[in-house]
């Protein structure tokens, strides 16, 4: 029989208005004979960094676009009842664990009960991280650590047969099916035959989705992401609204104190910090224990769909110690800001965040059409959008900026995507001025500098919101600094070159004064830029 999860790889899939854009370096001009991976294909701000993995990445994008029919489930499925009233669900409260350690053991006599296979590693309580997965013995990379058969996961499969969620979630992603699944089997409690599971679940998370109007802007003041966040709370309240005229027509089934727009954010939060996206299946899926495996920056394995053995996997990328926690990677191209919206928390030591920078051509440009002809044939478009890193930019961000602002039809042929070929030294000062003052516009967005943030963070009376809005804060500030650090290194020796007098010019005498402003003040770049960097 073929299995729910084989269906959903062949189903129609609906998107789902949620879309996180995932990072890829755009492709390399044809003519180029180098690997995408290629260390030439970053300009590194510290000659210890070595490039990334090559390997496939896990992609974690909240697309949400899932299969709105699937087989049911394999034999085992509970479904709810087909009401949701108050009272039953506070009748039901009774008993409930109140611990983590109380929740933890229910889930795992429950698990056995239901016959859950053994398994490499074994839950348990891991300090401010919550439940994590330590191995039971010796495990080496390469090694499933972990086997959940898909008969114990919870899909668009089980939304569309839910008695209750079914309708409403109809023709929506798999992210708003199972908020509604969630919504509808916590209230339940106890009657809920999910509910050891559901009740391992946090009440909230520290997403910035669900922080009010004054945080949002008080905490993240300056930061790329907060636009998109009041974006994305905009979604879904328009979301939510589509159902509501769906709810209000049943209130019995669809009571109003459980199926508000405030709870219907919450468990969207929640769901969205306990999803797995599997790859090979192209959906996300609640996975009972799998999902207690925390994340590690510079961990390249990921929880995936095995056709071979109708299960979700983790295959470890590295050798294990008997009691070592053992990781997994939640997106190796995620940056912080959508850890933060996504899970909740900030990777201090994650080496792939990134501040994303935008250019486009210039409007009006006498040789624009002869531009766009290049960036197309290379694979580009106007605008782009590059990734700056804390140690590293792409090459590519610099031979973009350097066609953009070129004006001599004879330098094209230089033109080169994946290697850094600098065209004449006119050209590349510029270029690297006009970055380096972007960057000190984006810093001077902020409030503070890179030390107020760390003397911040040594405030052990933050909250915890107040405290990851630090971190991610510093962690942009650093990137920020690190590149306008690595431009000057860059400027140094094109400052002046020398003439036939033996003396020195400065090949750009004519916008000296302009740059010079630049560097002293933070608002100038701002209006200089607009034409060409696209915000």
């Amino acid at each position: 029989m073929e299995c729910s999860l084989q269906r959903a790889m062949s189903s129609t899939t609906q998107c789902f208005f949620y879309s996180f854009s995932s990072l890829s370096l755009p492709p390399a001009s044809p003519s180029s004979s180098s690997s995408s991976s290629s260390s030439s294909l970053f300009v590194n701000l510290f000659s210890s960094y070595s490039p990334p993995h090559t390997s496939r990445q896990r992609s974690a994008v909240l697309r949400g676009g899932g299969a709105c029919e699937r087989m049911r489930r394999m034999g085992r499925s509970r479904r709810g009842s087909a009401t949701c009233s108050s009272s039953a669900a506070a009748s039901s409260s009774a008993a409930t664990p109140t611990t983590p350690e109380e929740a933890l053991q229910e889930l795992m006599e429950w698990l056995a009960m239901e016959g859950f296979p053994e398994q490499a590693v074994k839950l348990s309580l891991c300090g401010e991280e919550g439940i994590g997965a330590i191995a039971k013995y010796p495990i080496q990379a390469g090694d499933v650590a972990l086997k959940v058969p898909e008969s114990y996961t919870v899909t668009s499969a089980d939304v569309a047969n839910h008695p209750v969620v079914a309708q409403p979630a109809a023709g929506l992603g798999d992210l708003i099916g199972l908020t509604l699944w969630f919504i509808h089997e916590r209230a339940q409690k106890k009657e809920s035959a999910w509910w050891p599971f559901i009740n391992t679940f946090p009440h909230t998370t520290l997403s910035p989705l669900l922080w009010t109007e004054e945080e949002q802007e008080q905490l993240l003041k300056g930061c790329p992401s907060l636009e998109e966040i009041k974006q994305r709370v905009i979604a879904l309240k328009d979301e939510f609204q589509d159902l509501q005229l769906y709810f209000e027509k049943d209130p019995e089934v669809f009571p109003p104190d459980i199926f508000s727009f405030e709870a219907f954010k919450t468990a969207f939060a929640v769901v969205l910090s306990r999803t797995t996206y599997l790859p090979a299946a192209d959906l996300f899926a609640l996975v009972p224990y799998a999902d207690a495996i925390n994340h590690r920056g510079d961990c390249q394995a990921y929880l995936d769909y095995s056709m071979e053995d109708q299960s979700v996997v983790l295959q470890v990328d590295k050798n294990y110690k008997q009691g070592d926690q053992v990781f997994a990677s939640y997106g190796q191209e995620r940056p912080n800001y959508d850890l933060l919206i996504s899970y909740g928390f900030v990777d201090e030591s994650s080496l792939v965040d990134y501040v994303e920078l935008e250019v486009g051509l210039v409007e009006g440009d006498r040789l624009q059409a002869l531009k766009q002809q290049v960036l197309q044939l290379a694979g580009y478009g106007s605008p782009q959008t590059f990734p700056l890193y804390a140690d590293r930019f792409p090459t590519q961000l610099l031979t973009y900026m350097r066609l953009v602002r070129l004006q001599d039809p004879a330098l094209f042929s230089k033109i080169i995507f994946d290697r850094d070929v600098i065209l004449d030294q006119a050209n590349e000062y510029e270029v690297l001025m006009i970055l380096m003052g972007e960057c000190r516009s984006r810093l001077g967005n902020y409030e503070g500098g890179l030390d107020d943030e760390l003397r911040l963070l040594k405030n052990k009376k933050l909250s915890s919101k107040e405290r990851v809005a630090a971190q991610l804060r510093l962690s942009e500030k650093t990137i920020l600094s690190n590149t306008m650090t690595a431009l000057r290194n860059r400027l140094a020796p094109i400052r002046g070159i020398p003439t036939k007098g033996g003396g020195l010019k400065d090949p750009n005498a004519d916008i000296n004064e302009m740059f010079d402003m630049v560097e002293q003040v933070a608002s100038a770049p701002a209006k200089f830029l607009t034409k060409f960097l696209k915000r």
